[in-house]
């Protein structure tokens, strides 16, 4: 998802053809490229979120594979923490976009899970600390949270 251009219009033909110049360029390898389903991809640009995406790619502003480092309090991840003490999250968001009234941070899921329900239980955490650090690094509001689920074929906004 990271080598997509989410500016462009793609079809089945031409998503296939973009694979196969990503393993000749050497950005992918061909075995990582046969496990990919384009329907599933096309499925997503054509969802909601990637229709989203599109447009804030097409005026530039969506970012990708975006690192982060934030401080939070101990006591948020470690209950027995004393008062005071930090400790460092750090990660890379897969995606944000800016739309008008803030932004949108969105996570790519493929775990294999039964409901929506699991992902949001599973991932809360990790994406209010992605839109804590993007509030804290940019000064805007983050307005929405997304999963984007390739087993649900689904997006899961919090």
């Amino acid at each position: 998802m990271e080598l997509l251009d989410f500016a462009e219009k793609y079809d089945g033909e031409m998503l296939c053809a973009l694979l196969d110049g990503f393993v000749k360029e050497g950005k992918i390898s061909r075995d990582m490229a046969e496990c990919i389903r384009t329907e599933d991809i096309l499925k997503f640009l054509n969802s909601p979120a990637g229709q989203r995406m599109s447009k804030a790619a097409a005026g530039q502003r969506l970012w990708k594979e975006q690192p982060f480092v934030l401080g939070v309090e101990a006591k948020e991840i470690y209950p027995g923490a004393k008062d005071g003490e930090q400790i460092l999250v750090q990660g890379i968001i897969d995606v944000y976009f800016e739309e008008a009234d803030g932004l949108v941070v969105l996570d790519y899921k493929t775990d294999r899970v039964q409901s929506a329900k699991d992902l949001k239980e599973k991932y809360h955490a990790q994406l209010e600390y992605y839109a804590e650090a993007l509030e804290l690094l940019l000064g805007k509001r983050v307005k929405e949270k997304i999963i984007y689920s390739f087993t649900l074929k689904q997006e899961i906004k919090f």
